[in-house]
């Protein structure tokens, strides 16, 4: 089974939504990660506890509003390319900002759910050529 998890870092929250094929499987809506400057590991410790859980390698494709927020994290490297590792595998793309709307349950997650989207409109290709999607 392909699992995809959609990763959105805003400064006040992180969203997530692990997907499998059209069927969402978890929602959440965190705080940011505490001690975000200084070698996180509950990032990467969630992502492998996920994979471990489906027995999987998952798709992380990643949005953060800075860019050096995937490296302090370690999901990217210092430029930008997405981290590869036995559990996940991490594909950055750029945040894309809709209007704001009424939040419901733990948050809208329609942007989150268009990272999802944007991976499956590249077929899944993690090359950085493949991902570039014109802007409207």
């Amino acid at each position: 089974m392909k699992y995809t998890m959609a990763f959105k870092l805003d400064r006040d929250r992180v969203r997530l939504v692990l997907i499998q094929g059209e069927q969402e499987l978890l929602r959440a809506s965190l705080p940011p990660p505490a001690r975000f400057w200084s070698g996180n590991k509950a990032v990467k410790a969630l992502l492998e506890s996920l994979a471990l859980w489906l027995d999987t390698r998952l798709r992380v494709v990643f949005a953060a509003a800075d860019p050096a927020d995937g490296w302090s994290l370690e999901l990217t490297d210092e430029l930008g390319i997405g981290c590869r590792t036995l559990f996940y595998e991490v594909i950055p793309v750029e945040p894309r900002r809709l209007r704001r709307r009424r939040l419901g349950g733990v948050g809208d997650f329609r942007d989150v759910h268009q990272l999802c989207l944007l991976d499956l409109l590249t077929g899944g290709d993690s090359r950085p050529e493949a991902r570039e999607v014109p802007h409207r």
